[in-house]
């Protein structure tokens, strides 16, 4: 059924390339460019590198259009757009998540998407609440592409050879679980948490948030409170027991996981296509890797997790933009929409796609959006110094864990840190 909505939406699009309803300037030159150029990072993730070159392979065959991609690991996106923005190189299309948005947003070089799709378009392909988040400054600079939350992210067969056949839902089970695991079979990881890079700053926002503290107050000021140590404290007990283990990041616990090797770690709904590049079957996957809501400190306590978005944005400078709002249109569509997220687990969100039943039946979906409906955004989203931030907090942390510092020493570090870095960037030294 996917694979026909595919095909249908491509017969579609090709008819409206042919007869120019995917463009408002009828214009030879605009329709038909040299190439778009589409910039991001999933394009270049293992588990999701095939479906990328298939989505520009396909859209080529019905528009005429040569897509490029262009393509960095997320942590170095932002940066790597920007230099490229700086330099005058084409960029026609970009992906982003929330914090990248942010960033590049503040730079003024994003086009306004009402105006080059129409209000008509927007409102009656997508949600209120999913064009919210793409607006800055009151204007959309940004298209929703799929949304969920990054959630912990488990394999049942290993819990069920370690003896649990449901799920820890306190930090009291979790640790027992996790030491259950490690007796049953010491070359599994227990938990593969990020202890480097900047998703290591992310994966302890969440951890922060169970144990009652959080990075920030309400009112912008640095919290980092006594429970914050405590989370601390019990990264430490982890690494001791020998449940995590340092140099562990996205893609290191992405490998693990699919490889069997590894029983938790964070993630979003694209490890899906980590797990099915490794060889399971898509109908398979819940088998080996489902989501589920976070250990809560005490019963009764509200899971934590993070909201998790991706979207699309098309810049100012572009002499494509009617080409690249065409490409933009042909990634949301159903069919493409649909097909990307049997491969790869994305949630479609437009209105049509989400409410199929495809979407509303996948089993592997439902435990991720179990924990999106408690979630909550990166504490830094909407920072412009977002990765200063989180390599501040990943370093001491680092140094926590490495012994090099106490868990007191390390949060008051962070927050000391981090104080000094805003006030320095308001002073604009």
């Amino acid at each position: 059924m996917k694979r026909a909505l595919a095909v249908a939406f491509c017969i579609l699009f090709a008819g409206s390339m042919v007869f120019g309803g995917g463009s408002k300037d009828n214009n030879a030159a605009e329709q038909t460019p040299a190439q778009l150029v589409w910039a991001g990072w999933s394009g270049n993730e293992e588990s999701s590198r095939d479906i990328f070159t298939k989505m520009r392979a396909q859209f080529e065959s019905v528009s005429g259009i040569p897509v490029s991609w262009v393509g960095w690991t997320w942590a170095e996106t932002a940066q790597q757009l920007l230099i490229r923005l700086q330099g005058g190189e084409q960029l026609d299309i970009a992906q982003v998540d929330i914090g990248i948005f942010n960033t590049i947003a503040n730079t003024g070089t994003l086009a306004d998407l009402t105006e080059i799709f129409g209000k008509d378009y927007l409102n009656s392909t997508f949600e209120q609440s999913s064009l919210d988040v793409g607006k800055f400054e009151g204007k959309q600079l940004a298209l929703p592409w799929s949304m969920a939350s990054i959630s912990l992210v488990y394999n049942p067969e290993i819990l069920k050879k370690a003896g649990w056949n449901t799920v820890p839902v306190t930090v009291a089970e979790f640790e027992q679980c996790l030491a259950d695991i490690k007796a049953m079979d010491s070359s599994i990881v227990p938990y593969g948490v990020s202890t480097k890079s900047a998703t290591a700053a992310g994966d302890l926002m969440p951890w922060l948030w169970t144990f009652g503290s959080s990075v920030f107050n309400a009112d912008g000021s640095v919290n980092l409170d006594a429970k914050a140590v405590e989370t601390v404290k019990w990264y430490q007990k982890l690494l001791a027991f020998g449940y995590i283990k340092m140099d562990i990041g996205r893609g290191e616990a992405r490998q693990l996981f699919a490889q069997g090797k590894m029983a938790f770690y964070d993630d979003a709904v694209v490890v899906k296509g980590q797990v099915v590049s490794s060889g399971v079957s898509p109908e398979e996957v819940v088998n080996v890797c489902s989501a589920m809501p976070r250990p809560v400190l005490n019963a009764g306590d509200q899971p934590q997790s993070t909201m998790w978005r991706h979207m699309l944005v098309i810049f100012n400078a572009s002499k494509n933009k009617d080409s690249a709002a065409d490409f933009a249109k042909y990634l949301v569509s159903d069919g493409i929409a649909l097909e990307y997220f049997e491969k790869n687990g994305m949630p479609p969100v437009t209105k049509s796609a989400a409410a199929s039943d495809v979407v509303k039946n996948d089993s592997y979906l439902n435990g991720f959006l179990e924990s999106t409906v408690t979630a909550k955004l990166d504490e830094t989203a909407w920072m412009t110094n977002a990765n200063e931030i989180k390599s501040i907090i990943t370093e001491e942390l680092q140094a926590a864990l490495v012994g090099q510092k106490t868990a007191e020493n390390a949060v008051a570090a962070m927050k000391s840190r981090i104080n000094s870095y805003n006030i320095m960037q308001v002073q604009g030294v």
